[in-house]
């Protein structure tokens, strides 16, 4: 499956799992797996898989090859992304949605699934605001700027929220490889390790069958077959 028909098939799982203010849907889903990849510390898939499909438990699947293949789908694009900023790549492509009757990239969706993932980790966010480094810490500080015009709770004059809508789509790749240079760095004051899992080289997940007795991919310690193998 090339990466288009990829990103389609992901696109059509995450549309069966969203309603209303639940779930992710796929530019939402892309700016959360970027803002797990720059944070800091490592978060497992078995907390921030209930935050995609909007509920604390796995929605209910016909068979363990339908689960099996949702799973691979979600955590191909999680890799994917963890590759694009992990070295030597550096690069991103953010997801975001287009509306084609005005011709405008809707960038909005992607920094609320950002904003998503720092939830997860607020208290490691804010210390990379404390850190002194002035870049990264002020692409945190947008980034949480963008999600507030996203989230119609900007309190910039309509003329800057204005402004820096035109700029997002270019904006946000620049801001999240600030963040992703400070997370990758050598050296970090404590508590970070200087190195994390979701931040090297190397896929987190593969994509292959589970065996029913194998730890579940979602990363919650259990058998797969106690866990999302259990529908």
């Amino acid at each position: 499956m090339n990466e288009e028909a990829r990103l389609d098939a992901l696109d059509e799982l995450l549309s069966t799992f969203a309603s209303v203010d639940e779930g992710l849907l796929i530019s939402d889903f892309d700016g959360f797996c970027a803002g797990l990849i720059v944070c800091p510390e490592m978060i497992p898939p078995s907390e921030w898989l209930p935050v995609v499909w909007g509920k604390s438990q796995p929605p209910e699947f016909e068979n363990d090859q339908d689960m099996q293949a949702a799973l691979d789908l979600i955590m191909a694009h999680y890799n994917d992304v963890a590759r694009a900023l992990a070295p030597p790549n550096f690069e991103l492509a953010p997801v975001y949605d287009h509306d084609t009757r005005t011709d405008e990239t809707l960038w909005e969706g992607w920094a609320f699934g950002f904003e998503q993932a720092m939830r997860l980790r607020a208290n490691t966010w804010e210390r990379i605001v404390e850190s002194g480094d002035e870049e990264a810490a002020s692409s945190v500080l947008m980034m949480l700027e963008l999600y507030n015009i996203a989230d119609g709770k900007s309190e910039l004059t309509d003329a800057q929220i204005d402004e820096l809508t035109d700029k997002a789509p270019n904006l946000i790749p620049e801001l999240v490889f600030a963040i992703n240079r400070w997370t990758k760095a050598d050296t970090k004051p404590a508590p970070f390790p200087s190195i994390d899992a979701a931040n090297t080289p190397h896929a987190p997940a593969a994509g292959r069958k589970v065996g029913r007795n194998e730890a579940c991919p979602c990363g919650s310690g259990l058998k797969y077959k106690r866990c999302c193998g259990g529908n």
